[in-house]
Parts: structure tokens; sequence; C-alpha cells
């Protein structure tokens, strides 16, 4: 099954291995190419979790597959293209003791082609097959724990370059299989809700004002928000370059083309504002969502990072709206921003980068003593 490819990334008919163990566990280690879906995370005593799409995460919340957790999980870690539940897909689970029950609750939400590894424990299958386990997360090639960094591969895009590489978007990073990765020049092979844990586990605070859990609010609420969780910076290289690049390197910071207050001669007084990315506390409002955004250029309440420097009045002042249901094709709604990638100093459309991902620590506090993934 893993040695034939048939649970990789980008397989036909992908077979889906699911550790139903906490983050933490997964991170240690796990089946080489499997998903993390803590059941902890999916249902409550018993019974699945759903969302209702708004503000709440329940038993009762709702009955339908695409609105089960477990589905918004499984999601996050595959591609959203706002439709697929991956309904059909063979899923095995595996773990502890609860991957059985993870298959009872997936039979409840609705699949069908569920089972359990046969030695789900992942102790045993570690022992018997340890050429056949990861640590860490989907992507990530490095860690340094002690500086609490890691370097995750990512890619150039390759569907919307010719848009991304010229016109300034909202969207700074994002994994691959998001459902807005169209959007951003840069992406990550690593997926949002692994990421936030794995910053998690080396230490930085997941916590932030963005969101309440699932719930961000009214627009009024969060449109003149800036995160203010801890500090992540991000840095960029690539085969041919001759060091890491900071993020703020390769982006210039100018005029938007929809500035409303642009004029034939002049346009108005420009100050930069800069990028500061910061956690937002907005895991599971990104898991609801499932963009795939892990830094956007504005203050986001579904991005696991976002800039506190320029937040959503500012998105609004350069002339960006948000409204795909009245108006999906104005692209008002995607390339409103400031911040204009420098195209010609990284590889083309395609080509394979790396990304260190680096916590500011907070001072006087060290990872040991910050919060661990549940």
């Amino acid at each position: 099954m893993i040695a034939d490819g048939s649970t990789a990334e980008g397989a036909e008919n992908r077979i889906l291995v699911v550790d139903t163990r906490s983050s933490l566990d997964y991170i240690h280690g796990h089946i080489q190419d499997a998903l993390n879906v803590p059941y902890d995370l999916t249902a409550q005593d018993g019974k699945p979790l759903y969302t209702n799409g708004r503000d709440k995460v329940s038993t009762t919340a709702s009955d339908k597959m695409a609105d089960s957790w477990m589905t918004h999980l499984l999601v996050n870690q595959l591609v959203n293209d706002f439709v697929s539940t991956y309904q059909d897909s063979t899923i095995i689970f595996y773990g502890d003791d609860r991957a059985s029950d993870a298959v009872q609750i997936a039979q409840k939400i609705g699949y069908t082609h569920v089972s359990i590894l046969q030695s789900s424990n992942y102790e045993e299958w570690l022992f018997k097959h340890p050429g056949m386990t990861e640590m860490y997360a989907p992507g990530v090639v490095s860690m340094d724990e002690l500086s609490g960094s890691f370097v995750v591969s990512g890619l150039v895009n390759n569907v919307n370059y010719e848009n991304v590489s010229i016109r300034a978007t909202h969207h700074g990073i994002t994994y691959k299989g998001g459902a807005l990765s169209r959007n951003s020049l840069i992406w990550a092979n690593i997926p949002p809700f692994c990421f936030l844990e794995l910053l998690t586990y080396l230490g930085a605070d997941p916590k932030g004002n963005m969101a309440k859990g699932i719930d961000s609010g009214d627009m009024a609420d969060w449109k003149s928000k800036y995160p203010d969780g801890q500090r992540v910076d991000y840095e960029l290289t690539w085969d041919g370059a001759d060091r890491y690049y900071h993020l703020d390197e390769l982006f210039d910071e100018k005029p938007s083309e929809f500035d409303t207050t642009a004029t034939t001669t002049s346009r108005r007084d420009f100050t930069t504002l800069g990028m500061e990315p910061r956690i937002g506390g907005t895991r599971d409002s990104n898991v609801l969502w499932n963009p795939g955004c892990l830094y956007c250029h504005y203050a986001c309440v579904c991005g696991i990072t976002s800039n506190a420097k320029a937040n959503e009045d500012t998105w609004f002042d350069d002339g960006g709206i948000y409204d795909i249901i009245h108006f999906p094709n104005d692209d008002r709604n995607y390339y409103a921003s400031r911040y204009y990638a420098q195209a010609d100093r990284m590889p083309g459309a395609g080509k394979k980068i790396l990304i260190r991902v680096k916590i500011i620590k907070l001072r006087g506090r060290s990872p040991c003593s910050q919060a661990r993934p549940k």
C-alpha cells in the first residue's frame, strides 16, 4: 500500500491513512503519508461533531457530511475545491485504541469505505516498519527545536503565475491545497492545521484575537483588528540563491492598482506599513473555511498568521472589496493589495523553494513553557 505509492499525495484514488492520536504524538512520529485527524477533535460522547458554518461546533449543529469536523480536518490536509468531502475515498484509521472509535464516527457521518489498520497501534507499526515512518508534518525538511524554527518545502504558484507574479494579492503564503492558493505566489507543502500544531510544539503560543474558535464575528467586528499573537518570521531560498531572503525583501510595497484616491496626475501621499506576521488564534476558523492561508498580507480571521501592520480597513482603503457572491469576476476581490511580489528575484512558475519559519520568542519564556498541541 505505502510501498506502491497508493497513499502518497497525488496518487490516483489515493488511500487516506489517518492518525487519530494527538498532534503531539503525530509530530513525534507517524506512518508515512498519514494525515492527522485527532479523534478528540472529531467527536464528543461517541457522536460526531458538526459545525453550523458560523459560530458553533457541536454534535447537533448539523447532520451533513460536509459540516462534520472530521471532514473539515481531512479537507484541510488535502485539496479544498469547495465541493469535495472525500466521501468515496478509502480511509484507514490507526494510532491507538481510539482508532476503532474513529471508524464508527466516520460511518455515522456517512463514510463507507473505512477500516482500521490491522496493527492499529503506531508503536507496533514503528517496530515492524521503521522505514515507513516520518516525523513532524508534511513538507518539513528540517527542524531546530532550540531556535524554534523549521524549514518546509514549497513551490512557486504554477496555475495563476501570470497574475500573482505581477499583481498584488491579499495572500502571502498558502498551503498548495487550500481553496485560495490560486491567489498567492508562494505555496507551502504543509497544511494549515499541521502548521500551527507544529509552531505550538516548538513553543509558540497559539492564541490570538482574530477569532474565537470558528467564530470571527461580523466584518464590523474584525475589519479594524490587528493580530496580537506571537510573531513568526518567514525566509525563502531556492536552488541558485546565495542565501535565505526575508519575506519583506521579496515584496515591494506601493499603491494598489485599485487605489481609489488615485488621480490622473498623482496618488495620495503613500505611507508604507511594512510586514509583521503574527499568530491570530485562527486554527479553528481556518479549518472551518479551509482557504489554505498560512500568512496573509492583511490582518485576517482565517490566516494562521497575518500582518499586524495592515488590517482590512487598509485593504478597503487600497481599493479592495469582499463580494465574490455578487461580483465573482471583480479583480478587486483578489488583486487590490499594496504588496507586490518581486517575482523576477524568485524562481519561475512551479519551481521548488524552501521556506524557513521561525518563532520570535517572547522575552522570559522558553519553548518548554508554552502550550502543546492537544
